[in-house]
């Protein structure tokens, strides 16, 4: 009965979330859909101009930066799991597979997708649930401390006050601090024993491989943030002076759309964050025009990733993702 009980609840959570995340949708994009149609008008036909050329060039770093983030989980699991294994070099194609997952409220698909192909080649449990945290983490992180050099500089000669944007350098320092070993390994056997369990959690990172993570994570933010500035001036005019400040502003908008659980793939946030920062150097409904479009390019580009890597596991003959949900693979290593 108990455990009915807790299946009800867990049942119960889910839908929670997953309503929440849809009403929060509906209500930001009915907002957008509101202020754009009602400042339509104000547009004039010089503030758009499309280069369907430069949107096509645009995803290639987006793409970029989505495969590089692929191949730095592969690197996390090589450092957490320690042998070198013949499997790493499926990793890619893992997080890939699980890319898609982003869309589904709470973020759960696209942790899951990677646990159960993860575990189908034989990765243990303790190193898949470390390496997604790590990654979620360091994310979280580089994207903060990448939007404090990028954003808050032109946010301080572009806007009157940037007192809402201290807390980035705040976020990035104090996460910065709490990834070191010491200071990790101290909360987590804290946690460990308020649970009543005593371990060493010997799988912690040394400060120089998660400054090596670190790093990389923030080059994925620079390929990020560059193709959204291509994306605007794929629509619009806009001067190479606002470079940093779209690249920060798509960072943050990053950041805040991993930090939102029940928003798939940051629906609702992540527009809010551009719009909110984008129209201290355009006009609002120029602003909301470039969110929404950005939403589209970006989920087509999720898409296309997630369509050749299927094709690609095809022609292949590896066939991962079948083999995987016909339970073929042998049993992973615990």
């Amino acid at each position: 009965m108990l455990g009915d009980m807790r299946i009800a609840l867990g049942r119960r959570g889910t839908l929670l979330r997953t309503s929440i995340g849809l009403g929060l949708i509906v209500i930001t994009f009915s907002f957008l859909g509101w202020s754009l149609a009602s400042n339509w008008s104000e547009l004039r036909a010089e503030e758009i101009d499309v280069k369907p050329v430069l949107l096509i060039v645009s995803a290639i770093p987006l793409i970029a930066a989505i495969v590089l983030q692929a191949f730095i989980w592969r690197l996390i699991v090589s450092y957490l799991d320690g042998q070198g294994r013949s499997e790493l070099a499926q990793l890619p194609k893992v997080f890939l597979y699980s890319w898609v997952g982003r869309y589904v409220p709470g973020k759960i698909a696209y942790v899951a997708g990677r646990f159960f192909l993860g575990r189908s080649i034989g990765f243990s449990t303790p190193v898949l649930v470390g390496s997604i945290t790590y990654e979620l983490a360091l994310l979280a992180v580089a994207g903060s401390a990448f939007a404090t050099v990028t954003l808050l500089p032109s946010i301080a000669v572009e806007s009157e006050t940037i007192w809402p944007y201290l807390a980035l350098p705040v976020f990035a320092i104090g996460g910065a601090v709490a990834l070191h070993p010491r200071i990790l390994r101290w909360a987590m056997q804290r946690g460990a024993r308020l649970m009543g369990r005593d371990e060493e959690f010997e799988w912690i990172l040394p400060p120089h491989q998660i400054a090596c993570l670190g790093l990389l994570y923030a080059f994925t933010f620079c390929l990020v943030g560059g193709s959204f500035y291509l994306l605007i001036i794929s629509i619009t005019d806009y001067s190479p002076r606002y470079l940093p400040l779209a690249a920060g502003t798509f960072a943050l908008a990053g950041v805040v759309g991993l930090l939102s659980v029940v928003t798939p793939a940051g629906f609702g946030v992540r527009e809010g964050v551009v719009v909110a920062v984008l129209q201290i150097t355009m006009p609002l409904e120029l602003a909301v025009l470039i969110s929404v479009v950005a939403r589209v390019w970006a989920t087509a580009i999720d898409l296309l990733i997630v369509f050749v890597v299927l094709a690609y596991d095809y022609v292949s003959g590896e066939r991962m993702l079948a083999t995987a949900l016909r339970g073929d693979a042998g049993e992973p290593e615990v």
